[in-house]
């Protein structure tokens, strides 16, 4: 009888599985939009059109459906920005993965909302956040691209910079190149020539082609 390879295509109920696990996230960030923390899995459950059972079947409670959304909002997709950019350059790296954060809040504010309610009511998440850019903070300074390294005051203040933009953008309050102004300020903010910088987001604006999860 014939082995299934690792590489097979998944199976269908995997491929099920998969799809009733993102709808109930894709709820939690709807309900985490409107009404921060304080949702529980009825309000998920119900925006998600499933039954309780078959929210017990992906997660063990409530707090692990908020790991996922924490996991799934600002880290997985600053995450994924990095690895998308081949560059070599840790300056180019966080220019694109920092456009790529903000101008998804820009196309979708409900994910701009579950971001900032996350940052402001969960003590580990600006932790989380601060993972996707500690290594090209490391290399960057190490290789003389950034005057700074990956020390708490710059991860904070890089931080604080991104989420107070993400802020201005879901209120709808910023100009259609605020993106990549903010790019621009966070390079010269570590150390990058403001003409480098300048160049650098007008790049990563130029390079930007959606934010939607590329497909497998």
């Amino acid at each position: 009888m014939p082995t299934r390879s690792a590489d097979a295509e998944p199976s269908r109920g995997h491929k099920k599985r998969a799809r009733t696990r993102n709808q109930l996230i894709d709820a939690g960030v709807q309900v985490l939009a409107r009404k921060g923390e304080s949702l529980t899995i009825s309000d998920v459950v119900a925006e998600a059109q499933v039954s309780n059972g078959t929210f017990y079947n992906y997660f063990a409670d409530r707090e692990e459906l908020i790991d996922a959304l924490a996991e799934h909002s600002l880290l997985s997709l600053a995450t994924r920005a990095a690895i998308q950019t081949t560059d070599k350059d840790p300056a180019r790296r966080f220019a694109f993965a920092t456009l790529r954060v903000l101008q998804c809040a820009t196309e979708d504010p409900t994910w701009g909302r579950a971001v900032l309610r996350l940052s402001g009511n969960r003590r580990s998440f600006p932790r989380e956040m601060h993972r996707y850019m500690r290594e090209d903070l490391a290399t960057g300074f190490d290789q003389g691209r950034f005057e700074v390294g990956p020390d708490e005051i710059t991860l904070d203040l890089i931080t604080g910079l991104i989420l107070m933009s993400i802020r201005r953008i879901v209120r709808g309050d910023a100009r259609p190149d605020y993106a990549e102004r903010v790019v621009t300020r966070a390079l010269t903010t570590l150390g990058v020539p403001k003409d480098e910088a300048t160049i650098l987001a007008a790049n990563a604006a130029a390079d930007y082609a959606g934010c939607a999860e590329p497909s497998e």
